[in-house]
């Protein structure tokens, strides 16, 4: 098994890992493995694939592809669908 040493742990992330450990009766070791665990596990969302979902919940799109006309794009040649 693996060790990691985590420095500059800010105070309010670490007192919240604290109660977390404490409400869920595990040790602080315990309780941020499960943390990391989660965390590595989870699926990073594209920006398409947040909007879509976001459009999904929340109807269509009130822009137009006029209104996208001055936004900088890291990649020129990709179309942005509204």
């Amino acid at each position: 098994m693996s060790a990691l040493t985590l420095k500059g742990i800010p105070e309010d992330v670490m007192n919240r890992i604290r109660e977390l450990a404490d409400t869920e009766r595990r040790s602080l070791n315990q309780q941020a493995i499960l943390l990391l665990e989660r965390a590595v596990a989870e699926q990073p969302n594209s920006f398409g694939t947040a909007y879509r979902r976001f459009r999904e919940q929340h109807g269509p799109s009130p822009l137009t592809k006029g209104d996208l006309s001055g936004l900088r794009s890291d990649d020129p040649g990709r179309e942005v669908r509204l």
